[in-house]
């Protein structure tokens, strides 16, 4: 390991590329790093649209946005909990029909 860095050191055109890469590293890293502000941005402002479009009241400071969030967060949750529940008993009755409709058939009543 200790042959690697020297021999990178003390090359003027390893320590060049060496260089390069490591710009491209940063480059890319803060690249992702804008990426996620602007996207956390983006979903912020669509957030704010969707209150203000439903008539809910838009939060003032970050402990209603919080509280206005986790609220949303729950109705969600309750949502898609009762959804769940519903496809899951549709799929249920429909797998039972289909089984009844295959054991009438192999059995040949």
């Amino acid at each position: 390991m200790e042959n690697t860095i020297d021999t990178i050191f003390l090359n003027p055109v390893y320590l060049a590329i060496a260089g390069v890469l490591a710009i491209i590293l940063v480059f890319a890293f803060i690249k992702k790093i804008i990426k996620l502000v602007f996207t956390i941005g983006v979903l912020l402002v669509l957030y704010v649209v969707y209150l203000n479009y439903t008539g809910q009241e838009v939060p003032q400071n970050i402990d209603e946005f919080k509280k206005s969030v986790s609220e949303s967060v729950e109705k969600v949750k309750d949502v898609a909990s009762e959804s769940l529940e519903e496809v899951k008993e549709s799929t249920k009755k429909i797998v039972e029909k289909k089984v009844g409709e295959k054991v009438d058939e192999v059995f040949g009543d």
